[in-house]
Order: structure tokens, then C-alpha cells, then sequence
């Protein structure tokens, strides 16, 4: 069992675990509507990449793309800063997500960077899939960094690697239990297809549906509680 460190205070990853699903069961919705606003403003944006490829471009369309567009963007920062305040307070408001506008720009800056980074390295796949690779393993810390106070945007990825790499072991055990339970969902959905059954295949796929939003739920509390772990830092106290 790998233990993390939190002040003087061995905390595993089991309890880390434990703390996230107490965290969510008061909180999942907060959490619930956040997903369900990205997944609505996603499926708009599909709608409107297939409308403006097959060239019906109405001009309210010209209004509506950048809008839906800069609340898309805003949305990623938001749940980011919900599961920050989650892991940090116990059972912030709804308004309280929102209300620090300063900090939810300085992670959309940061989350901008990275994008624009990948789409530089386009078209070698090599390159920017090694990049995608580290920056998910090694970069994860830094929206907290940012949130904390404890760096600027840029700094924070500095940061976030340092702490990463003087805790590798125990972080690479945390994020493969994130990835374990991703996995974990597919097994209703796998099982239908190797059956070949078309309902349960329709089950399965309901399913994960649903475990998905379970899961970046709890991960989006989890990576602050394990960054708190990390560094020391309070989060919400432990029941």
C-alpha cells in the first residue's frame, strides 16, 4: 500500500478514496450539472461543425459559435475549481464556483497554452503524443498550483513537475487507480459485445454513461485531495 504524506500524517490511497466519496455523495449535484452543461454545450458545438460543413451558415450562426464556444472553454476551468473548492471546503455553493473569475482565466490561459502547444505539433504524432503523455502524468498538479496561490500560470507547470517527480511512485499508483476505474465501467459494455447481445450492449453502454459521470466526478475531487496530500496542504477535514 502506497502511503502519501499529509504534514505528519500518513494518509493512503484507499483513504484518499474514501474522502472523495464522502466528498461526492454531498456534492454530486454540483457536479452533476457542470457535466451536464459541458455535455450540452459539446453536443452544440457538434451541431454546429456539421451545419458549417455542409455550408449552411445562417448569420446568427456567426453570434452564436463564439459564445457557445467561450462558455465551452470557461466550463473545463469550472469543474476543475469545483472539485478544488470540494477537496478544500467540504460543500462549496454553486455561485462560489463561479465567483472567482480571476483564477478560472488563469487556468483557461494555462489550458490554452497546452492546446496551442499540441496544435503547433500537429502533424507529428510521435511528438505530441509523448507531450499529451506527460503533461496528463506530470502536469495534472498544476491547475492546484494556480488555485493555491503558490504559482502563476506558467510557473505552475514547473511546479507541478517537481512535485510530481519527488513523488513518482506514489502518484503513478494514484493516477493508474483513476484509470483502473475508468476501465472498470467498460467490463457490462465489453462483456456485451463479446456475447453479441444487442440489449445488453445498449445496457452496457447506459451504464458507463453513468459511470463516466460518477467517475470524473470523484476524479475531479480526487486530484485535489492528492495534491493536498502532496504538499501538505488542509483540505476539508476528515470525518
Amino acid at each position: 500500500m502506497a502511503y502519501l504524506y499529509r504534514g505528519m500524517r500518513e494518509v493512503s490511497i484507499s483513504q484518499l478514496w474514501g474522502r472523495t466519496w464522502d466528498l461526492f455523495k454531498v456534492n454530486w449535484p454540483l457536479f452533476v450539472v457542470l457535466l451536464v452543461l459541458l455535455a450540452i454545450f459539446i453536443v452544440i458545438l457538434l451541431c454546429i461543425i456539421v451545419i458549417l460543413t455542409l455550408h449552411l451558415i445562417p448569420l446568427y450562426f456567426f453570434i452564436l459559435l463564439p459564445i457557445v464556444l467561450l462558455a465551452y472553454i470557461l466550463l473545463m476551468p469550472v469543474l476543475v475549481r469545483a472539485g478544488y473548492l470540494v477537496a478544500r471546503k467540504g460543500q462549496p455553493s454553486f455561485g462560489e464556483v463561479f465567483r472567482d473569475l480571476s483564477s478560472l482565466l488563469k487556468i483557461f490561459v494555462y489550458e490554452l497554452t497546452l492546446l496551442l502547444i499540441l496544435w503547433i505539433l500537429r502533424d507529428n504524432l510521435v511528438v505530441a503524443g509523448f507531450i499529451i503523455l506527460s503533461l496528463s502524468f506530470f502536469g495534472w498538479a498544476a491547475p492546484y498550483c494556480v488555485l493555491s496561490g503558490r504559482a502563476g500560470i506558467f510557473s505552475a507547470i514547473g511546479q507541478s513537475f517537481s512535485l510530481i517527480w519527488r513523488n513518482f511512485s506514489k502518484v503513478f499508483l494514484a493516477l493508474l487507480s483513476v484509470i483502473g476505474l475508468w476501465i472498470l465501467g467498460l467490463l457490462p459494455l465489453r462483456l456485451g459485445l463479446l456475447m453479441k447481445v444487442p440489449n445488453l450492449i445498449l445496457g452496457g453502454g447506459l451504464f458507463y454513461g453513468l459511470w463516466l459521470l460518477v467517475v470524473v466526478s470523484m476524479a475531479s475531487v480526487f486530484l485535489p485531495l492528492l495534491y493536498f496530500a502532496l504538499t501538505g496542504e488542509e483540505g476539508a477535514s476528515h470525518s
